[in-house]
């Protein structure tokens, strides 16, 4: 290959990235979406739906990064949920800890369950753009 061609090839690449680049953002937060969401099931035991209503996959006005997160507006006790909170029993002066629940991180966990995954999707799609340069 000659290096007009080479100049062309990397031209090309560079028009392919923003769309190669928008599909996988779009790709990880589906994925991370559907995990949180699988988390929520199996770790909690939902009654009204809210916690589940307030998962919301964000993307970002360039398409540069997803993100999956609570909305706080239909569902502000998520963090107690994600991270645990003090049982208290009786109110004002009469009230009391008595224990501690665990957070049971939907929304963590999701993250660590799916960062190989991630990458490796993130390799792929990379490996296909350069590849087809040098193939």
């Amino acid at each position: 290959m000659d290096l007009y061609a080479l100049d062309k090839e990397f031209e090309d690449l560079l028009k392919r990235f923003p769309n190669a680049r928008r599909e996988l953002v779009e790709n990880s937060g589906d994925k991370m979406y559907e995990k949180v969401m699988s988390n929520i099931n199996k770790q909690t035991h939902e009654d009204t739906g809210n916690l589940k209503d307030g998962v919301q996959k964000v993307v970002g006005s360039g398409k540069g990064y997803s993100a999956v997160r609570p909305d706080w507006q239909k569902a502000p006790h998520t963090h107690l949920i994600e991270n645990g909170h003090k049982i208290v029993r009786g109110k004002g002066k009469n009230s009391k800890v008595v224990g501690w629940a665990p957070g049971k991180h939907m929304y963590r966990n999701a993250l660590n369950d799916l960062a190989d995954e991630l990458e490796r999707d993130a390799e792929e799609t990379l490996e296909k753009l350069v590849g087809e340069i040098f193939d």
